[in-house]
Formats: C-alpha cells, sequence, structure tokens
C-alpha cells in the first residue's frame, strides 16, 4: 500500500516536470514568435538621413528639365525679306525693338526666297535698315531650323511662306506647325507679338500683320522677351497683341512671389527656389500635433470637426490661361514617398559615389488633395490631407524622419484658342477678298497634336520637397 502511494506521487511530480517543460517551451516559442513579430516591424521602418542638404541636387538629377538646355547669350535673328520689314522703318513698334535685337543677336539670317544666308551680328543694326524686298521666302525651314537650335531664335516676318512651285501662296498651309511642336515639346516657351499694318499692292491696301516670333524659355534668365518687356512698354502700342505658346511650367503668384505659405502650426521652415520647387521642414509631430490640430482640425466656434481639416499650405494663385491655347480648370496634388530614394542619394554623395541613374518613387493616394472650390472660384491652390480617406502609412514610414515630394499638376484643361485666333489672320495678297489663315493653322495644328495635349493636361505646375518627423 505504501509501495504504491509513493508510486502515485512520483508520476505526478513527472507529470508536474513535463508540464512545466512543456509551459517553458510554449512561452519560448511565444517570445521567439512575438520577438520575430516585433523586429519585423521595426524593419518595415526606412532608415533616413538627417537633413535636406541634398534636395536640390536630388531635384536636378532626376526631375529637372528644359531650361538647361539652352544657352543662354547666344540669340538667332531671321529676318524674312519682305515688303513687311522695309515698311517697319516706318513702325514706332518696330524701331522700339531694334536695340534689343541689335544687342542680343549673335547671328544674323536673311531670308531671301529659299536662301537663307548668314551675315555679320555686328552689323544687325545696319542690316535692319537696308532690307532688300525678295518675292518670297522659305518661312517653314527658318522656323525648323530655329526648333533645331539649342538657343534662343527670333524671327521677324509677315508670315507668308510662297513657293514658286504653288500658285497663290499657301494661305491656309499650316507650315510653322512642326517647328512649334518641337520646340515646346522641349518645355519651353514661345512668344508672339502680332503687329497690324497696311501694305500696298497691285493698287490696293491690305491690312496685314508683322509678327515677331520668339523661341525661348521663361525660366531662362536674361531671355529676349524678358529684355525686350523691359525695354519697351506694351501700353504704348495699344494696336500689338501678345500670344503666349507653352505646354510646361504654368504661370504661379504667390504673395511673397518666393514661396507657398504653409500652415502656421506646422512651424516649418522653408528654402525657396527658382527651378519650380521649394524645401519645407516641419519641426512639429504628427501625433500630437499635425494630425489633432490640421488633419482633424475642428470649427473654433463650433468645436465640430471641419470635413477636410485646414489647409497646411496655401498661398499660390496659378495663372489659368498660361498656356495661351488651353485654359486650366484642374489641378491636383500627387505624393511620392522618397524616404528611400533620397536616403540612397544621400549616402552616395557623402561617399563620393555616382548616384542611380534613375529612380521611381512610389505614388501614395489618400493622402493630399486640392481644395477644389477655392481653385474653380479664386484659382487657388490650397493643399489639405485627404481627412476623409487618410492613409499615411505609405508615406510615412521612415526613421528618425520623413521625406516626401508633392507634386502639384494640371489635371484638366480646356480649349481656348479660339478667342486669339485672329491675331494671327489676316489679308490674302494672292487671293484679294480672302483671309491668308496659315499662321492661325500653325498654331492651332500645334495645340491639337496628341503629345502637346498630353504635355498639357498633366503637366507638374510646382513642386514641394517636405521633411517631417518620424510618426
Amino acid at each position: 500500500m505504501i509501495n504504491s502511494c509513493k508510486k502515485q506521487l512520483i508520476n505526478k511530480d513527472q507529470l508536474k516536470s513535463k508540464l512545466l517543460k512543456t509551459t517553458q517551451a510554449l512561452t519560448w516559442t511565444a517570445l521567439t514568435i512575438f520577438g520575430f513579430i516585433g523586429l519585423s516591424a521595426c524593419s518595415s521602418k526606412i532608415a533616413t538621413v538627417s537633413d535636406t542638404k541634398y534636395i536640390p541636387e536630388f531635384q536636378q538629377t532626376y526631375f529637372s528639365k528644359g531650361v538647361d538646355e539652352i544657352s543662354p547669350d547666344k540669340l538667332s535673328l531671321y529676318v524674312d525679306y519682305s515688303k513687311c520689314i522695309s515698311l517697319g522703318q516706318n513702325s514706332p513698334f518696330f524701331q522700339a525693338l531694334v536695340p534689343s535685337w541689335t544687342d542680343a543677336t549673335r547671328k544674323y539670317y536673311s531670308i531671301k526666297g529659299n536662301r537663307i544666308e548668314q551675315h555679320q551680328p555686328d552689323s544687325t543694326f545696319v542690316l535692319l535698315r537696308n532690307i532688300e524686298e525678295t518675292n518670297y521666302a522659305d518661312l517653314k525651314t527658318a522656323a525648323e531650323r530655329m526648333a533645331n537650335e539649342n538657343n534662343e531664335s527670333v524671327l521677324l516676318t509677315d508670315g507668308e511662306y510662297f513657293q514658286p512651285s504653288i500658285a497663290k501662296g499657301n494661305i491656309n498651309n499650316p507650315y510653322m506647325a512642326g517647328a512649334l511642336k518641337s520646340w515646346l515639346k522641349k518645355g519651353h516657351d514661345i512668344y508672339i507679338l502680332s503687329e497690324p499694318y497696311t501694305e500696298p499692292y497691285n493698287g490696293q491696301t491690305f491690312n496685314k500683320k508683322r509678327f515677331y516670333i520668339l523661341f525661348t524659355d521663361c525660366r531662362l534668365k536674361g531671355n529676349i522677351y524678358e529684355r525686350i518687356m523691359q525695354t519697351i512698354n506694351l501700353k504704348q502700342f495699344p494696336q500689338v497683341e501678345l500670344f503666349h505658346l507653352s505646354a510646361d511650367h504654368p504661370q504661379l503668384l504667390s504673395k511673397n512671389a518666393q514661396t507657398t505659405e504653409p500652415n502656421q502650426q506646422l512651424n516649418a521652415k522653408v528654402s525657396s527656389n527658382e527651378n519650380g520647387y521649394e524645401v519645407q521642414d516641419w519641426e512639429i509631430d504628427w501625433e500630437n500635433g499635425i494630425e489633432p490640430l490640421i488633419v482633424n482640425a475642428v470649427n473654433p466656434n463650433t468645436g465640430q470637426p471641419l470635413p477636410d481639416g485646414e489647409a497646411f499650405i496655401s498661398g499660390w494663385k496659378l495663372d489659368r490661361e498660361s498656356f495661351g491655347g488651353y485654359r486650366i480648370t484642374g489641378v491636383s496634388a500627387k505624393v511620392y514617398n522618397i524616404n528611400q530614394e533620397y536616403s540612397d542619394f544621400y549616402y552616395a554623395k557623402d561617399a563620393k559615389q555616382k548616384p542611380e541613374a534613375k529612380i521611381d518613387p512610389v505614388e501614395c493616394e489618400y493622402f493630399v488633395k486640392v481644395d477644389p472650390k477655392e481653385f474653380n472660384e479664386h484659382g487657388k491652390i490650397d493643399l489639405h490631407f485627404d481627412t476623409q480617406n487618410y492613409n499615411p502609412d505609405p508615406v510615412l514610414n521612415g526613421s528618425p524622419f520623413n521625406y516626401f515630394k508633392i507634386d502639384i499638376c494640371v489635371s484638366k484643361v480646356e480649349p481656348l484658342f479660339e478667342k486669339y485666333k485672329h491675331i494671327f489672320t489676316f489679308d490674302s495678297i494672292d487671293i484679294p477678298g480672302n483671309k491668308n489663315v496659315s499662321v492661325a493653322a500653325s498654331v492651332e495644328q500645334c495645340l491639337t497634336d496628341p503629345d502637346i495635349k498630353a504635355m498639357i493636361s498633366s503637366c507638374p505646375i510646382y513642386t514641394i520637397y517636405v521633411k517631417t518627423n518620424e510618426r
């Protein structure tokens, strides 16, 4: 009996020992699993760098385009040796521009029939005063040469493209469309000044136009358009009309003419830049500052939540007609997580190594949006967090800081050229009683080109780089 009890006690002790070992094993397994999960959670954060010092180079390397392709101070002047230029000697507006051409021209070309001849640029003033009229001009070739150059150029012409093999000229031939497209596809600008004048021919008087066509880029410092606007006042020449043609970099207006205006609660440090972007460093935390005060802001009078929170960036107004041929009717904000891309670039620069040639940052939806009401009614670009669909996790996965890029882009346009078409239309000398619409047709065909329309319809307007604390 006693031996039987001893055996039972021994069996109980063995059972307890096994149970204890099993419990310990399960505990260690659980700790291992949760520890692994914890490590995985930590490793999902991207280790980021401490400052924004390489953002300008980052922007230049991956996202800048256009203006750097133009060589400054190398203007080519193409002059149509027709009656319109010889009659320009009697035009106060033409004469007001002569000093600008004389000072800026580095290559002077005369267009005489099918010959385009180069002359000494230091004789520009004398050449413009001694125009030998020629019956027709190969304006198509001249415009194509302008578009293929990597510098600014100007064409002075009446827009009449004549070919000896074609009777009655080219009154509806869009001969310049290809050149206009080529220049715009490079991201540049075209300015056209249209000056009406009368021209006698075979006993009749015709209402013609003298065109000053500028192939340039408004972002180029000291560009030819900027220079002539500094020397003349268009208000003194009310008969002259101006048309700006572009498929890129629509014009923004701000109160301080340099940067946007961040919400004061962000405690943001802003670095401005003249090349279409800025850098902001937000010093406030997300959980204790940005999210309760801006994302989920309330009406101070009622205490009720604001549907879209408070705007976190404002201060910009958009020139909605800065493309010339289209009116901008909608804009959007695209956000890209650049935690990994910028950190990799930073480390490469610090190590004096070559960074990646190309990057493809991930676009993150449901984080930022443009206030449509403010834009539609006032042309203002106010940025809000997408409070009703707020999803910050794909953007804010950096530690100890987050870096993201906001691109404000055109999202919708409507045709506008019809209201400017008259600027380019004039009496046909070849077919009296008809209008020459060749220049108008050239601009119109350029604007309806699928590639140009695609550029305009999704064109970047401005970029904001943001550095924030870890969330």
